[in-house]
């Protein structure tokens, strides 16, 4: 009986003891697949950020080759060489810092100068509206602004230096889009004025949107037209 009892706590003694084993060994896989686990989550989530990264800088060099282009087919040899790709990484720039479609900057500048950086504005009757350049910013509203951007505007002809204008220009609209939350309502107001907008807007008058309708169309052109990166 005593016999019995002793090959019984012997066999006790070894099944815990294996178990034991068993489990530390459990637990050691465990780590080490935990570890290499960890290992392929974080190489996967550098992969995932890396390939998001190229993509986000492919965006911005499409973006580059689009301002490009579109700055060279809309000024038609109007700017030189050095002006236009100063203008491009001008463009480039200010979309990334403003988060702005530089599309939108171009089918502005399509709209309101055609490309030509020596654009003066005239109304119908044939006086000049006092804007000027690619943009077509008019001298008060250009001095305001550039003072907060360390641009000493001072003359029509510094208006038309291409890269000052689409600075001040984009800032303008920027301005004019955080002022309305509405980009059909800061295109417009860019076109007649603040002041008029926000007059028809309070009056309930029905808005003139034959500009923004020209600038969205020309916007859809440039972002549409299968050549486009084509141009030459």
């Amino acid at each position: 009986m005593k016999i019995s009892l002793r090959l019984s706590s012997g066999v006790l003694f070894f099944f815990y003891a294996s178990a034991l084993i068993l489990w530390l060994v459990f637990i050691a896989i465990w780590v080490v697949y935990q570890k290499k686990w960890d290992t392929l989550l974080t190489q996967e989530q550098t992969l995932r950020e890396e390939i998001l990264e190229l993509e986000e800088y492919g965006k911005w060099t499409l973006d580059y080759v689009k301002i490009e282009k579109g700055l060279t087919f809309l000024s038609k040899n109007k700017i030189n060489e050095q002006s236009r790709v100063e203008l491009t990484e001008q463009i480039w720039k200010i979309s990334r810092t403003y988060n702005i479609d530089p599309l939108l900057i171009l089918s502005i500048v399509a709209q309101e100068s055609h490309g030509n950086p020596k654009a003066r504005g005239r109304m119908r009757s044939g006086a000049e509206s006092g804007a000027f350049g690619l943009m077509q910013i008019k001298l008060e509203t250009a001095k305001s602004i550039g003072r907060r951007f360390g641009y000493k505007i001072e003359s029509p002809e510094d208006l038309m230096a291409p890269d000052v204008n689409v600075v001040i220009g984009t800032a303008y609209l920027m301005r004019l889009i955080g002022k309305y939350q509405n980009l059909k309502h800061a295109i417009i107001a860019y076109n007649i004025g603040p002041g008029l907008l926000d007059s028809h807007l309070k009056k309930n008058r029905p808005l003139p949107t034959r500009y923004y309708e020209r600038v969205i169309s020309k916007y859809w052109n440039l972002v549409s037209n299968s050549n486009f990166l084509d141009l030459r």
